[in-house]
């Protein structure tokens, strides 16, 4: 499961940019972290273990947010004109 995982996210980092891997991987903490819950049980759900999870992914969002707003205030780079023949 583990080696299945990493290759996942891999890539992801390939295919998309590192912004959406950031967003992916919180919303796989999110998800694992649920699951270990329901499925390995072992662990009472009070109120202070559902305020950690709220927030640790509202914390995860909000950086994700901010990374891209980051990204898209950033103005576009411009290729000089070697950069454009190499490519």
């Amino acid at each position: 499961m583990a080696i299945v995982l990493n290759y996942t996210m891999f890539l992801c980092t390939i295919v998309n940019s590192a912004l959406t891997t950031t967003i992916v991987g919180v919303l796989k903490g999110v998800g694992s972290t649920t699951l270990g819950f329901v499925l390995l049980g072992g662990v009472e759900v009070h109120a202070l273990n559902v305020t950690g999870l709220v927030i640790n992914t509202a914390g995860g969002v909000w950086y994700s947010y901010a990374k891209y707003q980051q990204k898209k205030s950033k103005p576009p780079k411009l290729m000089s004109d070697l950069e454009s023949h190499c490519k």
